[in-house]
C-alpha cells in the first residue's frame, strides 16, 4: 500500500500543473464575467431594482431550476476537465518511452500491475476530486443567489444537481479514458489522434461493407456505441440520479473499461523496451 500510495503522489507530482489548468482556466471565466457582470450594474445601476422577484414557480419548481442550473454550470466545467484528462491519460503508458526512461521505470521493485493502477486511476479519475470540489462551491453560490433572487435557499438540490454534473464526467472518464489508456500503450505518442483515427478508419469500413452487402448486415457505430455505454445524456424526461447512473449498459461499461485498462497493462508488461 506504501509502494501504491508513493505511485500516486509521483503521479501527482509530475503532472500537477496539468491536474489544476482547469481549474485556472474555469476561475479565468468566472473572472471575466464577474467583471463584466459588475461593470454592466454599473453603467445601469438606476435601472437595478434590488429585492425578491415575484416568481409565480410553486416550491418544487424553484428546486427543480436550482438543480438543474447548477448541473448545467457543472457540466460546462466537466467538458474542460475531459479535454485535460485526454490530454494526460494519452500518454499514461508512453510517456517515460518517449523521454527516453522507460528503462528506469520498469528496474523498479514495484508490481508492474500496482504501476499501472496508479496512472490509470490518477490520469483517469484525479480531475473528479477537483470537479467535485468546484461543484460544492458552485452549488454554495447557487443556493446563496437563488436565495437573494426567487427567495429559496436551497442547497439540497444545488449539491444533487453538482452530484450529478460529477457522476456524468466519471462515466465518460469510465468510457473514453479507459479506451485511450489502452491507445497509450499502442502508440508511443499522440495516442488520441492516432486512435481516433483507427476508429475512424474501421468505423469508414463498417459502412463500406454495410453499402457494398446493400445494407444486408447491420455493423456496430463504433463512436455512436462508445457514447451509449457512458448512458443516457438526455435530461429532458428526468434529472434524477437513476436518470444519470443508467441502466445496464453502466455494467458492461465497467467491464469494458476493466478490459481496457488489463489489456494496456499486458501490452505494456510484456512490450520490449527499446534502449
Amino acid at each position: 500500500m506504501s509502494h501504491f500510495i508513493t505511485l500516486i503522489k509521483t503521479e501527482y507530482l509530475k503532472r500537477k500543473h496539468s491536474y489544476w489548468m482547469p481549474v485556472w482556466i474555469i476561475a479565468g471565466i468566472a473572472a471575466i464575467v464577474l467583471i463584466v457582470s459588475v461593470t454592466a450594474a454599473i453603467v445601469h445601476w438606476e435601472e437595478i431594482q434590488i429585492g425578491f422577484l415575484n416568481m409565480a414557480f410553486d416550491y418544487e419548481d424553484i428546486q427543480d431550476g436550482v438543480k438543474v442550473g447548477t448541473f448545467g454550470t457543472l457540466a460546462f466545467m466537466a467538458f474542460i476537465f475531459f479535454i485535460f484528462m485526454l490530454i494526460n491519460v494519452q500518454s499514461s503508458l508512453s510517456k517515460e518511452k518517449e523521454l527516453g526512461c522507460e528503462l528506469f521505470y520498469r528496474c523498479q521493485p514495484v508490481n508492474i500491475w500496482t504501476c499501472t493502477a496508479s496512472r490509470y486511476l490518477m490520469h483517469i479519475f484525479a480531475g473528479a476530486v477537483l470537479l467535485l470540489g468546484l461543484g460544492i462551491l458552485v452549488a454554495l453560490v447557487t443556493s446563496v443567489v437563488s436565495a437573494f433572487t426567487v427567495g429559496g435557499f436551497y442547497p439540497g438540490s444545488a449539491l444533487m444537481g453538482a452530484l450529478l454534473g460529477v457522476i456524468i464526467y466519471l462515466k465518460l472518464c469510465l468510457v473514453f479514458g479507459s479506451l485511450y489508456f489502452f491507445f497509450s500503450t499502442v502508440f508511443r505518442n499522440n495516442a488520441f489522434i492516432k486512435g481516433t483515427a483507427v476508429l475512424g478508419i474501421i468505423e469508414l469500413l463498417f459502412y463500406l461493407i454495410e453499402e457494398l452487402l446493400r445494407n444486408t448486415v447491420s455493423l456496430p457505430n463504433i463512436f455512436s456505441g462508445l457514447i451509449g455505454l457512458a448512458g443516457n445524456f438526455n435530461v429532458d424526461s428526468g434529472l434524477t440520479l437513476g436518470d444519470v447512473l443508467g441502466d445496464y449498459r453502466l455494467i458492461i461499461a465497467f467491464l469494458f473499461a476493466g478490459a481496457c485498462y488489463a489489456g494496456g497493462t499486458l501490452i505494456y508488461k510484456y512490450k520490449t523496451s527499446e534502449a
